[in-house]
């Protein structure tokens, strides 16, 4: 865990890096030529790498990422590794494929004048992302199976982590409190109270949590449900945010993206109820639960108002998620962790 901002630093390099776009036809040729997919390319929005759509020729359809110069190529093996790991696991969760190369090979380096950036292709999976969707409480407890199966699937994923100091790991959290005051003034005292809840946490032994590789960015944009049945998850995406982390960061993380709703409290309940019954929490991961909660929701106020101030030319997509995060930290405020812990507890039962 990290208390500097060197974090805020390094994981500037991939947000930031300035990267032309790739022609389309350009793109269609390299799908062609390196993983034998003929077809049409269509951009997709991405926050680092350049993302496209590949309608296949044979009727399927594909992902190709074009990664941001500034990506580490052991970042993005890892990222492979593991949904090659997960795809021998066969969960009963449809999850993206690496493609392979002619070669073989799940990654390729790509000329890009003076610079070499990595290619990659991943199945593509059909669905309707998570926010576009009716909300409900049988949707809540799909999700909840869903990122419990996707824990249990990676728990045996072992592969060597690289270090890279996310701006996303809730375990640097406490990098961020410098850059509290580029938060809205009224709102300041909140994000503080959030992020100085986690540095008194992690006093506490929060390296004594179960650890391990988890998802970390289980937003309604990187979930996949069914159109005809918004219950029904289609689909997990963006393993973009992978580090190895305590387990119950994972939960911490989608819950951040629903408590902020007008039902988010029972949302939250189902999810987390749902989560339990196949992946059992313990009373020390439920105690934990509201500081990583609170904490997540003012990681996503303080780093989107501080880039958003940075880059007024993408404000839209950088604030995305902002006002959800707003509403879910604001509405917690008027409990104490130890209330919420307790809540958690009488509702999912038995803990033993």
């Amino acid at each position: 865990m990290s208390s500097t901002s060197e974090p805020i630093q390094q994981n500037q390099n991939a947000l930031n890096a300035t990267v032309a776009k790739t022609p389309l036809a350009t793109v269609a040729a390299i799908a062609w030529e390196h993983f034998g997919v003929a077809g049409s390319a269509v951009t997709l929005s991405s926050e680092r790498d350049e993302t496209f759509l590949i309608h296949a020729d044979s009727g399927r359809g594909y992902i190709l990422k074009i990664a941001n110069p500034a990506e580490r190529l052991d970042v993005l093996e890892f990222q492979t590794q593991a949904l090659v790991h997960l795809e021998a696991k066969g969960l009963p969760l449809p999850l993206p494929n690496a493609v392979p190369t002619r070669k073989g090979e799940t990654l390729v380096l790509l000329p890009f004048g003076n610079e070499q950036r990595i290619g990659r292709m991943l199945t593509f999976l059909d669905g309707q992302q998570l926010y576009k969707a009716p909300r409900s409480s049988g949707q809540m407890r799909a999700l909840g199976e869903a990122l419990a199966l996707l824990g249990k699937g990676l728990a045996d994923f072992k592969p060597q982590v690289p270090q890279q100091d996310l701006l996303w790991d809730i375990c640097n959290a406490t990098a961020l409190s410098e850059f509290v005051t580029e938060v809205e003034p009224s709102r300041q005292l909140m994000v503080r109270h959030a992020l100085d809840g986690f540095v008194r946490l992690a006093d506490r032994g929060i390296n004594a949590l179960p650890r391990q590789v988890i998802h970390n960015d289980f937003n309604p944009h990187n979930v996949l449900v069914s159109q005809a049945d918004p219950e029904v998850v289609t689909g997990v995406i963006d393993f973009g945010d992978m580090v190895e982390a305590p387990l119950i960061n994972d939960l911490a993380v989608a819950l951040s993206y629903q408590i902020g709703a007008e039902t988010g409290f029972e949302d939250a309940i189902a999810m987390l109820s749902a989560y339990h019954r196949i992946r059992r929490l313990d009373q020390f991961e439920i105690a934990c639960l509201p500081t990583l909660l609170r904490t997540r929701l003012a990681m996503t106020v303080v780093i989107t108002e501080w880039r958003a101030s940075l880059y007024p030319e993408n404000r839209d997509y950088i604030l995305r998620n902002h006002p959800i995060a707003l509403s879910g930290l604001t509405r917690l405020a008027d409990y104490s962790d130890k209330d919420l812990g307790t809540l958690f507890q009488q509702k999912i039962g038995d803990l033993s």
